[in-house]
């Protein structure tokens, strides 16, 4: 008998089908990859399982007994816990905190120390690098990942659903969380694995469940599917390429950065992807930062040949630098307001009246394919993918000269991934300059006319597309 079972769920939200009558099973010692697109209801799905969601028809079960519906508390003391991809750790509170939230040690006084001692035990196990006492305010988006998982491993659970858990982890770190969750597989777990990242999930998967539009599509051993089958399953068509080609016209250079952070070095053409790689903390993201005013830094910044001020985002914008996050959510769309104001917003000074802002918004919606219900749509319901073409529409309503894209894209599903590189390809044909950072070396090759190398905060090699590799890439940034 499987351990887990989600037998016919459905769940509608208004106006939208969400999970129509989907089935599944996960059996003790099995990981279980879910995939699809995104909106393909595989969150709202592990929501339902978690108790977020109240299900309209359907029912899941542990070892043959029904989970309570709607309290997500009783649900994690039957033992299931899902890591989400959107962080829940309270900021303030220390990462040993977070860990123990709601299921604190000791009586009327808290047991801290022995509370410290197993957060950093199971963080050390993790191949975390910093302290169980940190506030997770002070953390990383990847060390704020890593607290989530110890959270969820030390709940003691048989079913664990890891929602894309290596979107915010350098290769070493994916490594390392892999090797254990093929060990809490061997202890006997029921793992649920999800990722758009399908490398591994063929690394990984025993058997692996389809998605599509809220629909079940298929279920079959990992060793019956191949990559190409597999997406055909999740978009409902031949993808003709992951990563289109590119024909660069490489013009002037736009940007030339010397001595940034402790010795970054960059030069990007007109018409040019630079991709930016390094492991986490090697300083990638804070050279995107700091070139958009948003990060103190010494050195010095040219845009066209030109010295530029970048002294905070506002000058950047004016020189014509675009950053795009790499926390869309967190730090980039307005979720509660509308698709037309996140595009605008940037804008408002040219488009002080409803008229033509309503009719940029429009045209930025088309042009970047944008694909939602109307402009009136919330921000925080569209996809991920959708989200991040709705932040290219509002820093280039106006015309930029470099992009800074930090992991483009990060929890976007494969058939949204070819979207963006078609439109990065669209945006350099048409002469933008882009600096791409990014963790994913897959991307950064298919991608990239040349790629930049950094280790503790400084550049230390490029290669061009010809010349580069992942070994060379590792070589250099290790």
């Amino acid at each position: 008998m499987s351990l887990l079972r989600l037998d016919s769920i459905t769940k509608t939200f208004p106006g939208v089908r969400a999970l129509d009558g989907v089935s599944f099973d996960v059996e003790a010692g099995e990981i279980h990859a879910l995939v699809g697109e995104n909106g393909a209801g595989k969150s709202t799905l592990m929501k339902v399982l978690g108790g977020a969601y109240v299900p309209d028809s359907g029912s899941v079960s542990v070892d043959g007994q029904r989970l309570p519906v709607g309290d997500p508390l009783a649900v994690q003391r039957r033992g299931v816990q899902i890591i989400y991809q959107e962080l829940t750790l309270v900021p303030e509170l220390t990462a040993a905190e977070n860990i123990f939230l709601g299921r604190e040690l000791g009586g009327p006084f808290l047991a801290r120390r022995a509370m410290v001692e197993q957060s950093q035990r199971l963080l050390d196990q993790l191949g975390a690098d910093f302290s169980a006492r940190r506030r997770a305010a002070r953390l990383s988006v990847p060390q704020q990942q890593l607290v989530e998982i110890a959270r969820a491993l030390g709940g003691r659970s048989r079913v664990l659903v890891f929602d894309e858990p290596t979107s915010t982890l350098p290769a070493p770190d994916v490594e390392r969380l892999l090797a254990l969750i093929r060990n809490l597989r061997e202890e006997g777990h029921a793992i649920v694995y999800i990722s758009h990242r399908l490398d591994e999930v063929f690394s990984l998967a025993d058997r692996i469940t389809v998605l599509r539009d809220g629909r079940h599509v298929v279920t079959a051993p990992a060793a019956e599917l191949d990559r190409r089958s597999l997406i055909r399953h999740m978009v409902g068509r031949d993808l003709e390429e992951e990563f289109p080609p590119r024909e660069p016209k490489l013009g002037e250079p736009v940007l030339e950065a010397s001595g940034l952070l402790d010795g970054v070095d960059l030069t990007v053409r007109a018409g040019e992807i630079v991709g930016l790689a390094g492991l986490v903390g090697s300083g990638r993201t804070e050279t995107g930062l700091a070139l958009f005013g948003a990060f103190a830094s010494s050195g010095t910044v040219k845009i066209g040949g030109e010295p530029v001020d970048v002294r905070d985002p506002a000058h950047a914008l004016a020189a014509g630098i675009a950053y795009i996050t790499e926390d869309r959510k967190a730090a980039g769309i307005f979720p509660q307001l509308d698709v037309a104001a996140n595009i605008t917003i940037c804008a408002l000074d040219a488009l002080i009246m409803r008229g033509p802002e309503r009719a940029a918004a429009q045209e930025a919606v088309r042009a970047f394919d944008v694909r939602c219900a109307g402009l009136h749509q919330r921000a925080g319901t569209l996809s991920g993918g959708n989200q991040q073409k709705t932040l290219l529409a509002r820093y280039l309503l106006r015309r930029r000269r470099l992009l800074i894209l930090d992991e483009p894209t990060r929890g976007i599903d494969v058939g949204a991934k070819a979207e963006i590189y078609r439109l990065m390809n669209r945006l350099t044909d048409e002469g933008l300059a882009i600096l791409m950072i990014s963790s994913e070396l897959e991307e950064l090759l298919g991608m990239a006319d040349r790629i930049v190398v950094m280790r503790e905060r400084r550049t230390v090699g490029e290669l061009d597309r010809s010349e580069a590799t992942q070994e060379r890439v590792m070589e250099m940034a290790t």
